[in-house]
């Protein structure tokens, strides 16, 4: 006999009961043991031994979101995970980092693995999401890792908002999902409010999909508010990470970046291989040049993201 555990949530002006399946057969992420319709999302936790994972909706082609080894946290599951680190090779040693989006946690979590003394502040507007993140996935917060239950966009406006602006030295911006993008965490007037919270060398560096045409919308916003914008495309999925330094910042080689990831491996011993992090960089990926930058405005960020890119990085 199946177990249910009934989970109560709330749909529209009733509360619907959504069914927990103990004791399925195993899925390609095995067993179904936790899901949830949060305001914003549908949650979907799976377990295979120690490997949890982390989905939202409901299609079966809805990527992963997030994915972590019970028994090695160290580990990373998920190759854009590593990539995100990439900002490390412009600012190595930051005191401040902001993370827009949590999911299960693991970037945030592990950039307080290697600097426990940094401050790292991430703004997530789904409760529920932080609490899935504690529960599942082995994420914790402490003095020098917070979340924030905010819009990534109304908590920078707050912070912009003080008589004295806390500067970051990285701000990482993962605040979506495959199903959905918020077209609001991606126009000229929100990149142009995370500017005023970044450090004059600090760097931002954005989780993006490198397989459509809304990565040339992405491209040429970063390039019309910072003026530079270079390229990680990863190795075994569609991510790519955009990287903006601030005013103060620089761009970088292969070369250098390489060179500045052999150091930051034999300071920092990651767990992963930051050179193979550093030889991603694709410095010469421009946007098509019909591509036009997303506003307030106009920002058909959907419609763009299922449309076929006309020339692959």
């Amino acid at each position: 006999m199946r177990k249910v555990v009934l989970t109560t949530v709330f749909c529209g002006a009733v509360f619907c009961q959504l069914p927990v399946i103990g004791a399925a057969a195993d899925g390609e992420w095995g067993r179904l043991i936790y899901q949830k319709d949060s305001l914003y999302h549908r949650i979907l936790v799976y377990k295979r031994g120690s490997v949890v994972t982390l989905r939202f909706g409901k299609q079966p082609a809805v990527q992963v979101q997030s994915q972590v080894d019970l028994n090695n946290l160290r580990q990373h599951m998920l190759s854009y995970t590593k990539l995100a680190f990439c900002g490390l090779l412009y600012r190595p040693e930051p005191k401040r980092i902001l993370v827009l989006g949590l999911g299960g946690g693991v970037i945030p979590r592990e950039m307080h693995s290697y600097f426990p003394a940094t401050d790292i502040d991430v703004a997530e507007i789904d409760p529920d999401i932080q609490q899935t993140a504690k529960q599942f996935f082995g994420f914790r917060e402490d003095d020098k890792l917070r979340v924030n239950i905010s819009d990534g966009r109304m908590f920078i406006k707050e912070l912009l908002r003080r008589k004295s602006v806390g500067k970051y030295d990285i701000v990482v911006l993962d605040a979506f999902n495959s199903e959905y993008i918020p077209f609001h965490l991606m126009t000229k007037e929100f990149l142009e409010q995370v500017n005023g919270v970044l450090a004059e060398d600090g760097v931002v560096v954005a989780n993006v999909f490198q397989n459509n045409r809304l990565f040339d919308a992405e491209l040429a916003t970063f390039l019309a508010v910072f003026g530079r914008c270079q390229v990680f495309v990863d190795e075994y999925s569609t991510n790519a990470m955009l990287v903006s330094p601030g005013p103060n910042g620089r761009t970088l080689s292969v070369d250098e970046a390489v060179s500045q990831a052999r150091a930051l491996q034999r300071k920092s011993s990651f767990a992963f291989d930051m050179v193979t992090v550093a030889s991603r960089l694709r410095p010469n990926i421009r946007p098509d040049k019909h591509t036009k930058v997303l506003t307030d405005d106009r920002a058909p960020v959907n419609q763009l993201r299922i449309q076929k890119r006309r020339k692959s990085p």
